[in-house]
């Protein structure tokens, strides 16, 4: 499914095109589009003019320019996380794509460029995400929560056989949110017993493939953006007014997302538990 865009929101209708670049092109045509960019009207401000010339940086030397994981996290996601370009890494995107909340981020320039860093470092100098991943993990002294794509998703078969061989046997207790099924279900190595994946909604798969899902070892259950008639404010996730809302409109027993994780139970957050495997987890689509 193509990800189409109102008249009025041009800008992100080009950050779009180039992130198709990023994601399909040759270096030499992900430079070429970026720099279509940076003479572009629309983008002639210093905060995307910089941010534009540091990940120009990033194509010619195929070195970060910036943190490849985040780590001091935010109120909503205390947790180590890594972000890739959204929708164009996201084959088994559906209708998520109309509420998708992460073209959001492309209001701002380091966000932006750091997801088409790390998408274009994944194809070119994957390397690089190995070692910073590595230099996490061996500084840990303790078990740590790292949500795998943010942002984005599992592009093909190889980047579920990249992250899973690399987190395998690690300190990180690692949990994502996919619609790569398809990828997901051609990967024939030995899954990682610290990963554990969440059924994302809006995707575009068809039944049987959905059950085949379900059926990995790895797998907790559903998470499911339901909407309730309107767009919900961040703050507003976990309120009683909302969690009944979400009950009503879902029709069935399910675990309503508070929106700020690491604070939903009191044994850790109910995405990474496979404790709780089986029980739908729903948000408010926001």
């Amino acid at each position: 499914m193509q990800k189409t865009f109102s008249k009025t929101a041009t800008k992100t209708a080009k950050l779009y095109t180039f992130a198709q670049v990023v994601q399909g092109g040759t270096n030499e045509e992900i430079i070429d589009a970026l720099d279509e960019l940076i003479t572009s009207p629309a983008f002639a401000s210093i905060g995307w003019q910089v941010n534009f010339a540091k990940l120009r940086g990033v194509l010619f030397t195929c070195n970060p320019a910036y943190t490849i994981f985040k780590l001091d996290g935010n109120s909503k996601l205390p947790f180590v996380a890594f972000s890739s370009l959204p929708g164009v890494t996201c084959p088994g995107a559906g209708d998520c794509l109309n509420f998708c909340y992460s073209f959001r981020a492309w209001r701002y320039p380091a966000a932006f460029a750091r997801q088409c860093q790390n998408a274009f470092l994944m194809r070119f100098n994957s390397g690089a995400i190995v070692q910073a991943f590595r230099a996490i993990d061996s500084k840990a002294k303790s078990p740590y929560d790292l949500r795998l794509y943010v942002d984005g998703d599992f592009a093909s078969t190889s980047d579920v056989e990249f992250w899973f061989d690399l987190i395998d046997g690690t300190k990180a207790r690692v949990y994502g949110y996919s619609k790569s099924f398809q990828e997901l279900l051609a990967y024939k190595g030995a899954l990682p017993n610290n990963y554990v994946l969440n059924v994302s909604s809006g995707h575009n798969s068809d039944a049987d493939t959905i059950t085949r899902v379900k059926a990995l070892p790895i797998t907790r259950g559903d998470f499911i953006a339901v909407s309730i008639g309107r767009r919900v404010k961040s703050n507003e996730h976990g309120t009683r007014e909302v969690n009944q809302a979400l009950r009503e409109s879902f029709g069935a027993k399910a675990f309503p997302c508070p929106g700020a994780c690491g604070t939903c139970t009191g044994k850790g957050h109910a995405c990474g538990m496979q404790a709780l495997k089986g029980l739908p987890i729903v948000i408010a689509v926001h």
